[in-house]
């Protein structure tokens, strides 16, 4: 059995167990994200499923799976990601350890930076999205720096 793991509007995560059977697969993925999925690859072994009409059905923008988008690209992704997002490997296959880790901790340094907004809001946008950029960047890179 392998596993799919969920982010929320909110920045949580939640690792989920996927049935090996490609319809039971399907349909939990439908429900995660609420509506028909649209599969999106930013990353050659994660696959992301969000929703099929999410911003014209008016969907909380997904600021954490856009930054984990955006790092995986290299860019600023110029579209937003909107709704819960679920993740899979290639063909719905389990996800690595690794990049479990790594989603995870691009979600809460997203998370993070959205709670300091609380005391602190950004001066505009373009500082908003640079900063979430920053923070999902360093939490990435982070997991990856050796350890001394």
């Amino acid at each position: 059995m392998s596993l799919v793991l969920r982010i929320d509007t909110d920045g949580r995560t939640a690792l989920m167990p996927c049935p090996a059977d490609a319809l039971e697969s399907a349909l939990l993925i439908r429900a995660g994200v609420g509506g028909s999925a649209d599969t999106a690859v930013y990353h050659r072994r994660a696959v992301l499923h969000v929703h099929g009409n999410g911003q014209a059905e008016r969907l909380p923008l997904n600021l954490s799976a856009w930054v984990l988008a955006s790092v995986w690209r290299g860019f600023e992704l110029p579209y937003g990601l909107h709704g819960t997002v679920m993740v899979t490997g290639p063909q719905s296959e389990a996800l690595d350890a690794d990049l479990v880790a790594e989603i995870q901790a691009v979600c809460a340094a997203v998370a993070e930076v959205r709670a300091e907004w609380q005391d602190r809001p950004p001066v505009g946008e373009h500082a908003a999205r640079a900063g979430l950029l920053a923070a999902g960047r360093h939490a990435r890179y982070a997991l990856r720096a050796p350890m001394s």
